[in-house]
């Protein structure tokens, strides 16, 4: 990085020759150039080093007079350049020089406020209306009284005293500047996020953006990859003898009508092989993909993708005891009742026994991968305990199981909405996740499931090892169709 003045004979043309002038006399130009170096190291960004050298000079030699050998030109050596611009300096230069060298201390400010950028913010806690409530700092414990005003951190959403909080800048899109109040601890937990993006432009831009309208049209680069060898051992059931009933239903769901007939032909037919009854349902899947999609085409816009933003009704709490990491915010609860009968849901449509078929979900999880470009793609499922990975596409074993804590899945069934995270690595709420931070998820985006009365039931995810920063809006309705055909298939509609 180099900053420099504009030539002394355009300067000088520029504005009028004065006293005052920088430039006066002998000076021809002032250079300040800049050397930013990152040192990245493990343990998040509260232990990199970013180091920043600093040179600034003022000239009386044009930059055209310097070349590459300066071994016949005494006047152009190290040692005689340095002595030279010391005598001609003028105070004008050199506060010019001060200057653009003290606003480096801009440096960290800028940084601060682009990790906050990236951090979910709660505006309306809902408990501190509560007059009998007794109100006490979270960090220093102190209550609060006539001359100790209180605030809550609009990170964590918890009460703090003016000692423990401060305002902070918060840059959410690139230009859009506003101050959030945030206490110390969060600074501390937002800091121990990893934050390695290169393109902040995108990575701080809209979730959500437009489909060109010829992108809508299917093309042949979404179903390639499926003559995989090893399509039938992740799709079918262990029973080798044995049709899979799952894709037979999931089969009827996307056939056409007038295709009926012939569906029943492949799936009764007993030398059927597995192969061509997953062939078969997978080309029902694309073409049923394909109709939804010139049909949320017409309708179809930015505005019409609801996804859950960067703020929240609820606050954070911290307990060591229930959680892997003690940074790690324990996952928000749903309203009892409905998160009893939520669980109920989930139980009753026997997706948690080990003996259910999971070959359609399997299926379905390999499509919203593929379709978004991810290598991983996931149907869960979320009970009073664990995540469960009911269908799942490249899922380590490891994560088939995890703690509810744990998992950003259960954010989303609390929103009741999509969930898109650019990158969960630089968001404290996932940071410490050991599914995102072991496994290397820099890209999660989760669409609900719902039973036919609508309650959320779990999650159709897609999730990568690179940093996504948006999804299309013909991403969203693929994904809300395949999330369609995910919930009917864990309870089919009475109707």
């Amino acid at each position: 990085h180099l900053m420099k003045t504009v030539p002394k004979e355009v300067y000088d043309q520029i504005l009028p020759v004065a006293d005052s002038s920088p430039l006066r006399r002998e000076i021809d130009h002032i250079g300040v150039g800049f050397d930013l170096q990152f040192i990245s190291s493990s343990g998040g960004s509260n232990r990199q080093c970013t180091q920043i050298f600093t040179h600034a000079y003022a000239s009386d030699k044009s930059t055209r007079s310097f070349t590459k050998d300066l071994t016949d030109n005494p006047e152009a050596q190290p040692e005689d350049l340095a002595r030279r611009r010391v005598t001609l300096m003028n105070p004008e230069a050199r506060h010019i020089m001060r200057i653009l060298t003290e606003s480096l201390s801009q440096f960290e400010r800028v940084i601060r406020r682009r990790r906050f950028g990236f951090q979910s913010f709660i505006y309306f806690p809902k408990e501190y209306a509560d007059p009998l409530m007794e109100k006490r700092c979270l960090i220093c414990n102190k209550t609060f009284h006539f001359f100790r005003r209180d605030f809550y951190c609009q990170l964590c959403g918890h009460m703090v005293c003016g000692d423990c909080s401060e305002l902070y800048e918060v840059e959410a899109r690139i230009g859009e500047i506003r101050k959030n109040r945030c206490c110390r601890l969060c600074v501390v937990r937002v800091d121990a996020c990893k934050f390695d993006d290169e393109d902040l432009l995108a990575a701080l831009g809209p979730i959500i953006v437009d489909t060109p309208s010829d992108a809508w049209l299917p093309n042949d680069e979404e179903t390639q990859g499926w003559e995989d060898n090893d399509l039938m051992g992740q799709l079918c059931s262990d029973d080798p003898e044995a049709r899979s009933q799952a894709l037979e239903q999931l089969g009827k769901l996307v056939a056409k009508p007038s295709s009926s007939s012939s569906l029943e032909t492949v799936t009764s037919s007993k030398s059927t092989e597995k192969k061509s009854q997953v062939q078969h349902v997978l080309s029902n899947i694309e073409s049923h993909l394909n109709e939804e999609l010139a049909k949320a085409q017409l309708n179809s816009s930015i505005q019409t993708c609801d996804v859950s933003d960067r703020t929240r009704d609820y606050k954070y709490e911290f307990d060591a005891n229930q959680v892997t990491h003690e940074d790690i915010p324990l996952a928000p609860k749903p309203e009892a009742q409905k998160d009893a009968r939520r669980v109920e849901l989930i139980k009753s449509s026997g997706a948690l026994q080990s003996d259910y078929d999971r070959s359609a979900l399997n299926l379905i999880a390999q499509v919203a991968a593929k379709r978004l470009g991810c290598p991983i793609g996931v149907v869960s499922m979320i009970d009073d305990e664990q995540f469960h990975a009911v269908g799942n596409y490249n899922l380590p074993s490891e994560a088939l199981h995890l703690p509810r804590n744990e998992v950003p899945c259960m954010h989303s069934v609390y929103a009741e909405k999509p969930l898109v995270i650019k990158n969960p690595q630089r968001d404290m709420r996932f940071s410490k996740m050991p599914c995102v931070d072991d496994l290397g998820v820099k890209f999660y985006a989760g669409f609900p499931l719902r039973a036919p009365g609508g309650e959320v039931i779990g999650n159709l995810c897609a999730l990568d090892g690179n940093t996504h920063n948006n999804i299309s809006t013909k991403d969203y309705s693929t994904m809300e169709t395949l999330a369609k055909l995910a919930s009917d298939l864990l309870i089919p509609s009475k109707t």
